[in-house]
């Protein structure tokens, strides 16, 4: 069994496998008392004024008490007696860490600190994952305080010792750039790291290389301290370059078939490709669209272009996170535009397996800039989608962040088009990316039969790729689409679908949608705290995922969590202005038992087909007074499922707050219905 509190807290079971709901005051008692105590013991007085430092000692005292009672419970499940207490103490027992049973990374991390030399420096490396407990949400305590500085301690030893292991004689190349290449990571401002990985690049005679890392350098330390890097930085950049400026192939200038294809005469522009020494390989991916972020230049001496070439960084990593496209490493992108013999679509196409290019360029014009952007089919070497957006230094980074965010989603948007317009036009056998796209299409809507056509399609998917993860999560999901369009009482199809979503959940660990759809359907089955946790595990592994956020304020609302549902769903519209009516259903139900019907009504009007939230609609305008418009929509209500009842209805509601269940049945039988 693994502990983890460098960067991502986790604790790991004996089989590799993440342990879920991991009380939250676990790994923080863990690592205060590692840290604090050298006989890794603590008063229980000082360890509750620490964490709860906001309330009396009294307080402080009964959450300590029941922090302790939960921890005792997770701990007897996993069969481990780590964090011992009785009335006066609260200690470590390490006894299965020095029986080899349980292994704990700040333990081992602080071991190799204190001893340096070239192993222990190798593995910091793999330690030192990111800050200390880097997820701990601030509640104004002293903890925090307290984990500000442990934070920086622990980040200065991880310096100083691969600092001190750059110096090592009996390092190889490699071992050499692991260490520079981390120091960096950790503190990006360490000259050292980039002069060794420039010295290491040019042993290797990666020229390109060289460059590469002393614009990065350069950029840093001018974007966020405006300064230049020191003189020995600059010498050694001019020595390399000097000494291998000999050996530089020049560029060879084609007619390229990517400025051929521009939209008009200004937005035309030349792509440059060296000839390589050797051709690129790249595997095929046999079911998932393939596109490349072609590589932008840029000079050091312009920050538009440099600005520029951060937002192309960041719409690749945006298209990375996502499951239905594979995303040409950022590596052979930069190969691809300045060491490659490839020059045309064709040849990305049929060398590389690319289907779609995205390619961009600053134009500058009346004292303006702009980032011109476009899509490009390879296969019909044909435009399929581009735009102009005025670009600014002085961008908010709000603006800019959903500027980001918007070109991936119309990315994503256009190559999902396309893939389905051509299978169609193809009339070939389908394969589970096809089936995938066509339920798609169909699972947001609220229509129980497009709702089933959805689940149909992920089926065939599934018959194709009985492992495809976005597939199985689409199953789960029309599972308790159907469940809550039909008011069912019954929680089969919920458990069903709970079953499906956890087979899929091992398949892609990375992968936030098996976990997203684990926690919407244990919110209708009642296990608040279970959902909560699987939706907190999924927007760490996509915070920017607008549909993921709505479904977690859906359940936000359910657990009784109001204000910081709305927060949820505000932001999850923000992120995509066009949602779709699920997400005004959602924040209508938040903005009903915030007592604020109007605006919850104002909200299931922007509903494409706000039929499908009648119940809601009525039970909102009889609140208002307005009994005919909830006459009206309690029709609507019972023509599409003549069946319900109240009683029925609410003995399967999964309300967590007794209160917010009594709202919600008055507010229906003012509206009419029984």
């Amino acid at each position: 069994m693994r502990l983890t509190v460098l960067g991502e807290a986790t604790v790991m079971s004996i089989g590799g496998h993440l342990v879920p709901r991991v009380p939250a005051n676990f790994l923080r008692i863990v690592t205060y008392i590692l840290l604090e105590s050298n006989c890794h013991s603590v008063a229980r007085s000082k360890l509750a004024q620490i964490l709860w430092s906001e309330t009396d000692q009294t307080h402080a005292s009964v959450n300590l008490r029941q922090s302790l009672a939960r921890i005792r419970r997770f701990q007897e499940q996993l069969g481990i007696t780590l964090i011992e207490s009785d009335a006066v103490y609260v200690r470590l027992n390490l006894a299965s860490v020095e029986q080899g049973l349980l292994d704990i990374d700040l333990m081992e991390f602080l071991s190799c600190a204190a001893r340096g030399g070239a192993e222990p420096a190798l593995r910091i490396c793999e330690l030192y994952r990111g800050d200390l407990l880097i997820q701990n949400e601030p509640d104004n305590s002293d903890f925090d305080e307290w984990l500000d500085i442990k934070r920086v301690k622990i980040r200065d030893d991880a310096i100083v010792a691969l600092r001190s292991a750059l110096d090592l004689p009996h390092f190889n190349i490699d071992e050499r750039r692991q260490c520079a290449r981390k120091l960096i990571d950790i503190d990006p401002y360490q000259e050292v790291g980039y002069r060794m990985l420039m010295q290491t690049a040019s042993q290797l005679g990666m020229i390109t290389m060289v460059e590469r890392t002393f614009r990065e350098c350069a950029k840093k330390l001018r974007d966020d301290l405006d300064i230049d890097p020191e003189a020995e930085t600059i010498e050694l950049y001019q020595h390399l370059h000097t000494k291998r400026s000999l050996n530089l192939p020049q560029p060879i200038i084609h007619s390229p078939v990517l400025g051929s294809l521009s939209l008009n005469d200004a937005d035309h522009h030349r792509s440059y490709f060296l000839q390589p020494a050797n051709s690129l390989e790249l595997s095929r991916q046999p079911i998932l669209p393939k596109i490349i972020v072609l590589y932008l230049p840029q000079t050091l001496a312009d920050p538009m272009e440099q600005l520029a070439a951060s937002l192309v960084d960041d719409i690749t990593i945006g298209l990375c996170r996502l499951r239905t496209l594979s995303v040409v490493a950022p590596y052979t992108s930069i190969r691809v535009v300045t060491e490659s013999s490839i020059n045309g679509f064709s040849d990305l196409h049929e060398q590389l397996g690319v289907d779609f290019v995205f390619d961009s360029r600053l134009m500058r014009g009346d004292g303006f800039c702009f980032l011109s952007v476009k899509l490009i089919n390879t296969r019909t070497r044909e435009i399929v989608w581009a735009e102009k957006q005025k670009f600014d230094y002085t961008l908010p980074e709000q603006q800019y962040r959903h500027l980001s965010m918007r070109i991936v989603l119309s990315i994503v948007t256009t190559i999902e088009r396309e893939e389905l317009d051509r299978y169609n036009r193809l009339i070939q056998n389908p394969d589970a990316y096809y089936w995938y796209l066509v339920g798609k299409r169909e699972i947001d809507s609220l229509d129980l039969t497009k709702v089933r056509t959805a689940r149909d399609a992920f089926k065939n998917a599934l018959i194709a790729a009985p492992d495809f993860v976005p597939a199985l999560s689409g199953v789960a999901r029309t599972m308790q689409r159907e469940w809550l369009v039909l008011a069912r009482n019954d929680k089969d199809i919920l458990l069903e679908g709970e079953q499906i979503a956890k087979k899929a959940a091992p398949n892609d660990p990375d992968d936030e949608r098996p976990l997203r759809e684990l926690g919407t359907i244990n919110m209708y089955l009642g296990k608040y705290d279970e959902s909560l946790e699987y939706f907190d595990q999924s927007e760490t592994l996509n915070p920017q995922h607008a549909d993921l956020l709505a479904d977690y304020a859906d359940a936000l609302t359910h657990s009784g969590e109001l204000e910081l549902a709305l927060s949820k769903i505000q932001h999850a519209i923000a992120l995509n202005p066009l949602a779709p009516d699920y997400y005004y259903w959602v924040g209508a139900g938040t903005f009903h038992y915030l007592d604020r019907y109007a605006e919850a009504i104002a909200f299931l009007q922007k509903m494409k087909n706000p039929r499908a939230a009648a119940r809601l609609m009525a039970a909102c305008w009889a609140r208002l007074g307005e009994h005919e418009q909830a006459a009206e929509y309690r029709n609507y209500a019972l023509e599409d499922n003549p069946s319900f009842r109240i009683d029925e209805w609410v003995k399967s509601m999964s309300l967590r707050m007794p209160a917010h269940r009594r709202m919600y049945e008055e507010s229906l039988r003012e509206a009419g219905f029984q």
